[in-house]
């Protein structure tokens, strides 16, 4: 009987503890500020600049746990960011989800590669303003390019 308390009461805890979120606050450009909370699988992204304000939630389906990454990934001098993960499988691959932020529209919009349905692996070759990532075609892997068309001011 003793031990069945003890559980219940155990059980109780692990029902009130707060899930642990990450949060981190950073500038994509000069007057902007964006906060990331990734909490399980969820990232709220707000947004807070002289002329616009973002707020959303960014809902995925993972099973591992998720990770951040910041860099310049559309190479426009703002900070933009990505969202990673192992696959459920043996760990082998690395699968990004890229925001690049819109200096325009004060927002940050999903970036998609120009081939295959996701950034896989995905590495920043900053000398060839660059993101390579690997997709497969017939079962076969392959190295996608995505480039930048170079914006006019």
């Amino acid at each position: 009987m003793r031990s069945k308390t003890l559980a219940a009461s155990l059980l109780g805890l692990l029902w009130t503890m707060p899930v642990l979120a990450e949060t981190t606050t950073f500038s994509p450009t000069k007057g902007v500020e964006a906060t990331l909370v990734l909490e399980g699988s969820t990232l709220n992204v707000a947004v807070k600049g002289e002329t616009h304000n973002e707020s959303r939630t960014v809902d995925f389906e993972a099973v591992n746990e998720l990770h951040m990454q910041f860099d310049d990934f559309n190479f426009d001098g703002a900070q933009d960011f990505a969202i990673w993960q192992l696959d459920d499988g043996m760990g082998t691959y690395h699968y990004y989800r890229v925001f690049i932020y819109q200096v325009k529209t004060g927002t940050f919009e999903e970036l998609q590669p120009d081939c295959g349905d996701g950034f896989v692996n995905l590495l920043v070759e900053k000398k060839r303003k660059a993101l390579l990532s690997t997709y497969w075609e017939m079962n076969i892997p392959k190295q996608c390019v995505t480039r930048f068309a170079k914006s006019k001011a």
